[in-house]
């Protein structure tokens, strides 16, 4: 799992919070509801409708608790560490980037959201990596993270599109959003009560889709296509797949290890190595579900697949067999 270093880490920490002590010393009258940035700003200037900045950093550092930062035009907005509630706002058909790189700052990430019971936002972005030592979005702290509309893409090299290793529970919420050729699309090292939900998001060409490990997720319409393992679920991992498509993984479309444990429902599961595959005290319940043109469509391994009954396993170069079968009443 990518991490930014930790004393990159701590000097983030320890940047945010002097930033924030001179913004409150400033008083509340610096600090606005609602800032703008675009191509054609400055940093120099206060970041109002008339005289916008140029980059988010410093668009943040002029906003109030709870505000937002609307971008105006499409170009690059630079790298961003958030330490408090705030959205970050492209419209539609306007591109806002944000490039991660070693010599942009942040970590090498392109967001990094160190905002203790903050509520953030990122929605309308596109991060890419030019040689990035960090992670797309790194979520270390905060009340939630609602990601709308956001593209992720080329963090290889052990990086996650998304990451979040959280100690004090947290929800995140992820929509209408696509990851990438990253090597984890999103990558939960999660607390047990943390609350995840992702819809109609896709995670493509990445090694794995969706990586979780504790806490739980529900998965709806979304599409985990053409990476090595769609959703990877581990220890205390307890996730929810419906009405969505796990296609194309050249491993397996869901894999459970350790003590995960995942439903699919409502979905298709085809062409991948694997269809669905556990191992250890992992449990799979499939129902509903059609599992098919995969190179195995069911290995239990040594965990568990059950059935509901009314699955369509067929037409795999090995179908494999669910473990048990629960008939419906």
């Amino acid at each position: 799992m990518a991490r930014c270093s930790l004393l990159v880490r701590a000097a983030l920490v320890a940047a945010a919070l002097v930033a924030a002590a001179l913004v409150a010393a400033a008083g509340d009258a610096a600090a606005a509801q609602r800032t703008f940035v675009a191509s054609n700003g400055s940093d120099l200037n206060p970041c109002s409708l008339p005289q916008p900045c140029r980059s988010f950093a410093f668009a943040i550092a002029q906003t109030a608790a709870g505000g937002e930062v609307i971008v105006l035009d499409s170009a690059g907005y630079g790298p961003v560490t958030i330490s408090q509630s705030v959205s970050i706002i492209a419209p539609p058909g306007v591109y806002a980037g944000i490039t991660a790189s070693p010599i942009t700052g942040n970590g090498g990430c392109g967001v990094v959201v160190n905002a203790p019971n903050g509520l953030v936002t990122l929605r309308g972005l596109t991060i890419n990596n030019l040689g990035a030592t960090g992670d797309g979005i790194q979520f270390n702290s905060g009340g939630a993270l609602h990601v709308e509309n956001v593209i992720v893409t080329g963090f290889a090299s052990g990086l996650a599109g998304l990451t979040a290793s959280l100690v004090i529970p947290a929800a995140i919420y992820v929509v209408d959003s696509a990851f990438r050729g990253n090597t984890n699309g999103a990558n939960f090292q999660a607390g047990v009560n943390d609350t995840i939900s992702i819809e109609r998001v896709l995670f493509e060409r990445n090694v794995t889709g969706l990586h979780l490990v504790n806490g739980r997720a529900a998965i709806r319409g979304s599409s985990l296509t053409g990476n090595t393992y769609g959703i990877d679920a581990g220890t205390g991992a307890v996730v929810e797949v419906r009405d969505s498509a796990l296609a194309g993984n050249s491993a397996a479309g869901i894999q459970g290890t350790g003590s995960a444990k995942a439903s699919v429902v409502s979905s298709q599961v085809t062409e991948n190595g694997t269809g669905v595959l556990t191992a250890g005290a992992a449990t799979v319940y499939v129902s509903d579900s059609t599992i098919t043109r995969n190179t195995t469509g069911v290995n239990a391994g040594g965990g568990t697949v059950v059935s509901a009954g009314d699955n369509r396993l067929a037409n795999n170069a090995t179908d494999g067999t669910f473990s048990s079968v629960i008939l419906k009443q």
